[in-house]
């Protein structure tokens, strides 16, 4: 009798024990993780196309296409170019990879990473783009990789723009001062492949206030260019920074707004005026 209840405690122990085993058994057959994992990566970032130049009646939002808000674009500083995206309001997001290709140099390569603060910002310098091997003449492509803290990531669409060869600013020189009694010609050096060239006066540092285009065809010969400002009075200013845009392969079948997909933008020279 003593051997019997021995017996049925012994098989009492390994029932319960098995028991208590069985949910933890199941988990593991099942493959089942037993805590949360984040796998959901934050939302594409949304990089903005070249929209237009400034000059171009052309309205964004409501508001005339300018040098703020065109998307990818050429600067005057260098031969560098800037991209642009729509505000990233995916908190999820943590920052961003930017990958820059070309069409001699086909392979992406990693060219920068940009802290949330950074993205913030909505828009990068790709101030490095001139060292690049043939930079002028190239169509560059750009794409962003979108991170998470868990390494989640997702892309970008692509946006492209081919740069060409800076207009060489000639007359007035810089900083030179000029009698508003007087006609006003501006002069450049021909340049590249350009089809196009814009004048371009701005007041109050930044403001866009009057350009004219400069169309090249077969019987221009001269390589260097000149407008004379015919643009509204400019009496109420002591200033006016100038510059020169260039454009080539304007597409007026896909883009009736004649919104050119390759271009350039000279160096600005701040111009005196004088009563």
């Amino acid at each position: 009798m003593k051997m019997g209840n021995n017996k049925i405690l012994r098989l009492t122990w390994l029932f319960l024990s098995l028991t208590a085993l069985l949910p933890l058994l199941l988990v593991s057959c099942s493959g089942k993780e037993t805590f949360a994992v984040d796998t959901t990566p934050p939302l594409p970032v949304i990089l903005i196309p070249h929209l237009g130049d400034t000059g171009d009646n052309i309205l964004v939002g409501g508001v005339l296409v300018n040098d703020t808000n065109n998307g990818i674009d050429t600067v005057p500083d260098n031969d560098w170019i800037r991209l642009q995206w729509q505000t990233v309001i995916d908190p999820d997001l943590s920052y961003l990879k930017i990958f820059r290709y070309g069409d001699y140099a086909p392979t992406p390569v990693d060219i920068d990473s940009l802290s949330r603060a950074q993205v913030n910002l909505n828009e990068y310098l790709d101030n490095r783009l001139h060292q690049q091997s043939n930079v002028i003449g190239q169509t560059w492509y750009y794409y962003i990789q979108g991170y998470d803290l868990a390494g989640n990531y997702s892309v970008s669409d692509t946006v492209s723009y081919k740069l060409l060869e800076k207009p060489l600013l000639l007359s007035p020189g810089p900083n030179a001062t000029v009698s508003l009694t007087e006609p006003i010609d501006f002069q450049w050096w021909r340049t590249g492949d350009s089809i196009e060239f814009r004048l371009l006066v701005f007041v109050n540092d930044d403001q866009y206030f009057w350009h004219s285009d400069f169309f090249v065809d077969s019987d221009v010969e001269d390589d260097i260019l000149t407008l004379t400002y015919s643009g509204p009075s400019l009496d109420n200013f002591a200033n006016i920074v100038w510059r020169v845009d260039s454009f080539a392969d304007i597409d007026h079948e896909l883009h009736p707004e004649g919104i050119a997909m390759s271009g350039a933008e000279s160096n600005e020279r701040v111009l005196y005026l004088t009563p």
